[in-house]
């Protein structure tokens, strides 16, 4: 028989149990359930890599980068050019691995907080990213950072947000998917740079032939008459103006003329043509490869097809280092004595230059002044 002390203890376990069914059937009206506390933000799977076909970043100021899958590569949209392939797989790789660390307000009103609301105008601070996998889409409001290893983000179209991990804080820039890679020639390489420069003398950097990797120095021509070289290194910097040459924008080639023109010759058979034009503060430049042997032509066929048919903008510091004006390899001019001025100075009158109104010479006029006690 129950005795009346286990019945009630019965009756209260009874009343837990649907308390805690009532509250979970409220959470999950909420939006949630008990399962989904924590688990995979998105259905996307690292198996599922190869199928997604385009991302697309975008923010309420209008901002936006595409990312487009190509036959072999990732193009970045805005640009038709090559995107920066070790970006885009950190990116989706990071996707994939998304996984809920806390669940966060269903609030619209709350959003801005996390910085979850809906990316449109130009006050929003959020960044939308919709991801094209198997012929559906799957979109991410991205939100606040949560100290190093977190964001707060929602799932377009629901309304929890929640706290996840990795972090991710994708760029609305397409410059800054671009594949940044230009050229990168060792100064070893390269044994002769013919320049002209704008608004300068044309001139020759030849590297003179010896034993040894890099050869012997370089030599400046033609030289100027009663000129010579600020350093004997100078030319080697010019030379060495290739190395990691990298993009900070590209568009296609258009009609606008170059001022500026550089060839490099490596000791391999390499002809390097640079064209440079500048444009208000920005300097683009175009490239054309070409070979003298079978090795050159095969490498110089594989640069054009990456680099033909553009102008890219470097920054300035490196377009001036391209086509850099012999005078600045140079020693300063000396300066020309002015006539007379090796004779000895000779002291006006201390009359006159105690008339003089102002300036150190008043001071020494002052200085030559005797009076009457000192001529005692």
């Amino acid at each position: 028989m129950i005795r009346p002390a286990q019945l009630l203890s019965l009756v209260v376990a009874g009343a837990v149990l649907v308390g805690a069914g009532l509250w979970l059937a409220s959470r999950q009206g909420a939006g949630g359930s008990a399962e989904d506390a924590q688990g995979a933000v998105l259905p996307l799977h690292q198996t599922d890599l190869n199928a997604v076909t385009r991302l697309r970043i975008f923010k309420g100021d209008g901002s936006h980068a595409t990312l487009v899958r190509a036959a072999d590569r990732w193009l970045v949209g805005e640009r038709g050019y090559p995107a920066d392939t070790g970006q885009v797989r950190k990116l989706l790789l990071d996707l994939s691995s998304l996984q809920v660390e806390e669940q966060k307000t269903d609030d619209p009103a709350l959003y801005p907080k996390l910085g979850v609301e809906e990316p449109k105008g130009a006050k929003s601070t959020s960044t939308g990213l919709t991801i094209d996998l198997n012929g559906r889409t799957f979109g991410l409001i991205i939100g606040h950072p949560s100290g190093t290893r977190s964001v707060y983000l929602r799932v377009a179209g629901q309304a929890r947000s929640v706290l996840a991990t990795p972090q991710l804080a994708p760029d609305a820039d397409p410059r800054h998917w671009l594949d940044r890679t230009l050229l990168d020639i060792a100064p070893d390489r390269v044994t002769q740079v013919d320049l002209k420069p704008p608004g300068g003398p044309e001139y020759t950097l030849k590297r003179a032939a010896a034993a040894g990797p890099g050869g012997g120095e370089y030599t400046v021509t033609p030289l100027p008459k009663g000129r010579e070289l600020s350093d004997p290194q100078a030319p080697a910097s010019q030379a060495g103006a290739l190395a990691g040459l990298q993009l900070d924008d590209v568009r296609k080639a258009g009609t606008a003329a170059a001022t500026a023109h550089a060839t490099f010759r490596t000791s391999d058979g390499l002809s390097i043509a640079l064209a440079g034009i500048p444009e208000a503060e920005q300097r683009y430049i175009t490239i054309a490869v070409t070979g003298s042997s079978p090795a050159a032509q095969s490498q110089a066929h594989d640069l054009n097809a990456r680099l033909a048919g553009w102008e890219f903008q470097i920054p300035g510091y490196r377009y001036d280092s391209l086509f850099r004006p012999l005078e600045q390899l140079l020693k300063p001019k000396p300066v020309k004595a002015a006539p007379g001025s090796s004779a000895p100075v000779s002291r006006a009158p201390a009359a006159k230059r105690a008339r003089l109104p102002f300036g150190p010479q008043s001071g020494a006029a002052d200085q030559d002044k005797v009076t009457p006690q000192q001529s005692h």
